[in-house]
């Protein structure tokens, strides 16, 4: 009872110090970038983790992806694969032309194989990475891929996934909010803090249940 009446007689005293605690608060949040790479959450010895481990150790490979071209002749897919080959981070391109020439046609690979990476109007080209597939520099080297590539292709893969996250967060969070489809620093500031909020929310919200 005591306490009650205590806070009552001092309310205001407490609104200003919770006013004044926000705002350090307010700044390490700002301040604070989310690390999205899931594998530092992990234990060392898990297989997952040590398998990756081993890639980057001895292959020097560690995140992947797999962009599906639509629409683009042959030539102009190996000048694509060019271009992505010089994205900093990216270790190897591989496609069709990595194997034989292009004077060679696709169409003389036996049928099964050619349909594993091609339809009649796209094509697939696998990306390895020199870093682990969620680490900050792999998901730059994704929004520098999608901005050589242009309108014609998807990048896909689990790097692409956690690129894309924080921005399904500020879309779902603020649909009125225009977002490039690269995504800018200044856009994943505001994506951390979306997750941040709503990640406690539902720490919050689940703790109640």
């Amino acid at each position: 009872m005591k306490f009650s009446k205590g806070v009552v007689n001092c309310r205001i005293a407490i609104l200003i110090l919770a006013a004044v605690l926000m705002i350090p608060a307010v700044l390490g949040m700002a301040g604070t970038r989310i690390n999205y790479d899931m594998l530092d959450y992990l234990p060392e010895d898990m297989e997952t983790v040590a398998g990756q481990n081993e890639l980057m150790e001895e292959f020097g490979k560690g995140a992947f992806s797999f962009i599906i071209v639509e629409d683009m002749s042959g030539k102009d897919v190996s000048k694509l694969k060019e271009q992505i080959e010089q994205v900093e981070y990216v270790e190897t391109v591989v496609w069709y032309d990595s194997l034989a020439d292009l004077s060679v046609p696709m169409e003389l690979l036996p049928e099964k194989i050619y349909r594993e990476f091609n339809t009649d109007r796209s094509t697939m080209l696998a990306v390895f990475f020199d870093s682990s597939t969620s680490a900050d520099i792999t998901m730059d080297a994704i929004r520098n891929i999608r901005a050589v590539c242009g309108k014609q292709c998807y990048v896909s893969g689990m790097s692409a996934l956690v690129t894309d996250m924080p921005y399904l967060f500020v879309k779902s969070w603020l649909p009125n909010t225009k977002i490039n489809r690269t995504g800018t620093r200044s856009a994943d500031d505001s994506a951390d803090h979306v997750f941040f909020i709503s990640f406690h929310l539902v720490q919050y919200c689940t703790s109640k249940k």
